[in-house]
């Protein structure tokens, strides 16, 4: 008996409206409220921590994402319900994916910068220090509900009906700036670019995820395996 690869093309199951505030969303998420939360930390009478900024600025994206978003996330589910083997490998195979792929982006790091400390990475796990549960909650559960949904459902899948391959680019590119651009923007130090590097391979492999599964249920599950193995091996590494 001949066992054959089951191949779905790829359907962007968001509709035209839910898209166009999507991208309006994506662009507010990533420049516009962190901007507002910025200032609502500095001019706010009582102090707010950067996990609270942090609770605020994802809890809003988690607002959008369960009104505007719900009947894709919906259609998702029941894409991944339909195709759960495929998801599982998915899964699966994109660790494996990640792996491999991270370890190239850490050598060329290595080679180019001497791997100074990842300066997201860092913010997390001082965060974590003073609201460990917090930060944790954000990172796991609400972070990639919102990113998955803007950066894979919003920005990945409106450009892959037209070109594959400037959908790769263009949501690789945005997903690996958005984790640092403020600190080379805002921070004054061009060269905290260079750790963008560090996001590309999760970046493409959630893309490839996508893709394959057509579900954007396959991503938020590994994308919050794949923060709570980080927020682990980060403790880890804090300890030493």
């Amino acid at each position: 008996m001949m066992i054959r690869r089951i191949n779905i093309p790829f359907e962007n199951q968001m509709s035209g409206t839910q898209t166009i505030l999507g991208w309006i969303y994506l662009a507010a998420h990533a420049a516009v409220l962190p901007y507002l939360l910025g200032l609502l930390a500095k001019y706010s009478p009582e102090p707010l921590s950067d996990a609270a900024a942090n609770l605020i600025y994802y809890a809003i994206g988690i607002v959008f994402c369960l009104t505007v978003m719900f009947t894709f996330l919906r259609r998702s589910f029941d894409r991944l319900v339909d195709n759960l083997r495929l998801c599982i490998l998915t899964v699966f195979l994109a660790l494996m994916l990640d792996y491999a792929l991270s370890g190239i982006a850490a050598l060329l790091l290595l080679l180019v910068d001497g791997m100074v400390e990842n300066p997201n990475n860092a913010t997390v796990m001082e965060m974590a220090d003073q609201s460990g549960g917090t930060v944790k909650a954000i990172g796991i559960f609400l972070a990639p509900i919102v990113e998955e949904i803007l950066f894979r459902g919003v920005l990945f899948g409106s450009i892959r009906t037209r070109s594959r391959i400037w959908a790769y680019v263009a949501s690789v590119a945005a997903f690996s700036l958005y984790h640092v651009w403020q600190y080379a923007i805002v921070g004054g130090d061009p060269a905290m670019l260079l750790y963008a590097l560090q996001y590309v391979p999760v970046s493409i492999v959630l893309a490839w995820a996508y893709e394959r599964s057509g579900s954007i249920w396959t991503n938020i599950f590994f994308h919050m395996g794949f923060n709570a193995m980080s927020f682990y091996v980060l403790s880890i590494v804090d300890k030493l």
